[in-house]
């Protein structure tokens, strides 16, 4: 049998569960991604405020990988899906079968103005110099100020879990949220909105609608017509495709993401796959939003399906489940489970540990993680033992 090459781009949830499923696979199968570990993205926000251990977010990706799968631990730069190749660290490699699953990363929106002085969330690194930096900023700073630029979920939630850290520390800020949106978390009915708003502003956030970021001279922001002076800069502002180039004939929504049909695959390209924050997968009329859970059995039903082709058999289209979504406020936490039942407080704190644990990757991590949910945080940001 004439041997093919089977390449998945990204490491995350969906990379992993398609090499699983692709682990008898008589074939060559190479896994790029340049972390030499994999991270727990949901409770990145917890990490950065020093809320969780980092050793419970992480584990080594060449443990967890079959072992038919060889794992490059390279960036890919560029794909061209008629040319049937990737570049990854200027070296070219050919596929017969791709699947790319390479996530997401932090979208500036064209904004640059000292950006490599803002503090992002997308990675394990970015969160540990948010956790790393900001202890440091409370102490020197008279009048400490957190400002985020970004008022989704991931917004919201580093916003409260740098509050909380300011409170347990004793040196209490201020904290902005600016978003050029009219509101909040839209997709939220109007109680909920209100129910999040009532909650944050009684932290003493601000929100500001309606207001784009327009310049950052690197210690103060500006936001509209007002000046935020010596702030603790963040940027939430939404996320993008990660390959910066592909080349095809592909249709891709604002944010990059790629449209599949229903076994996964693009048109026109019946080799290539895309699952996870890469793909956008139409269920009823919408497309579905970034989550672990679509990620998770996307990148399992991907490498099925390329199993299946790359031995002439049918394939199968992606069936996605939506089990629910929390997003936790450190201290507060809204929630929808099987898109019926809304959970709140304590309860969806809960599930959103319990969850982080049993997605983990190992039983260490995952009891780590249930102790958390059994016990939460208590002002000091430690959990009893």
């Amino acid at each position: 049998m004439e041997s093919k090459t089977i390449i998945i781009i990204g490491g995350g949830f969906s990379g992993r569960q398609a090499a699983r499923a692709l682990r008898h696979a008589d074939r060559e199968v190479l896994l790029f991604d340049p972390a030499g570990s994999t991270v727990m993205l949901p409770s990145l926000p917890d990490l950065a405020g020093g809320w969780v251990d980092e050793k419970l977010l992480h584990y080594p990706l060449k443990d967890l990988l079959p072992a038919n799968v060889r794992h490059i631990q390279k960036a890919v730069r560029s794909i061209d899906l008629d040319g049937r190749k990737i570049i990854a660290s200027g070296e070219v490699f050919t596929f017969d079968y791709l699947l790319i699953a390479a996530g997401s990363v932090t979208d500036f929106h064209g904004f640059n103005r000292h950006r490599e002085q803002i503090y992002h969330l997308e990675s394990l690194k970015t969160a540990l110099r948010i956790r790393d930096d900001f202890p440091a900023y409370l102490q020197r700073s008279e009048n400490p100020h957190v400002v985020i630029a970004g008022g989704g979920y991931t917004g919201l939630e580093l916003a409260m879990n740098l509050y909380a850290r300011a409170e347990a520390a004793g040196r209490p800020c201020r904290v902005t949220i600016v978003d050029p949106a009219p509101d909040i978390l839209p997709f939220l009915p109007k109680e909920k909105q209100q129910f999040l708003r009532r909650f944050i502003a009684g932290t003493g956030t601000v929100i500001l609608s309606n207001t784009p970021v327009t310049d950052f001279d690197g210690e103060n922001v500006t936001a509209g017509d007002r000046q935020l002076k010596e702030v603790f800069f963040c940027w939430a502002g939404g996320s993008r495709f990660a390959v910066p180039q592909l080349t095809g004939t592909v249709e891709r929504l604002r944010d990059g993401r790629l449209k599949v049909d229903p076994d996964l695959s693009l048109p026109g390209y019946p080799h290539v796959f895309a699952a996870g924050d890469a793909a956008a997968f139409e269920q009823n009329g919408q497309i579905l939003r970034k989550a672990i859970n679509f990620a998770w059995y996307a990148g399992k039903r991907a490498g099925k399906n390329i199993e299946s082709r790359s031995h002439g058999k049918a394939v199968k289209p992606f069936r996605p489940f939506d089990a629910g979504w929390v997003i936790p406020l450190h201290a507060e936490s809204v929630g929808q489970l099987f898109s019926r039942i809304w959970i709140g407080g304590n309860t969806g704190l809960r599930l959103h540990y319990f969850m982080c644990g049993f997605r983990n990757y190992s039983f260490a991590n995952f009891a780590g993680f249930v102790k958390i949910a059994v016990k939460l945080f208590d002002k000091g940001g430690h959990h009893d033992d």
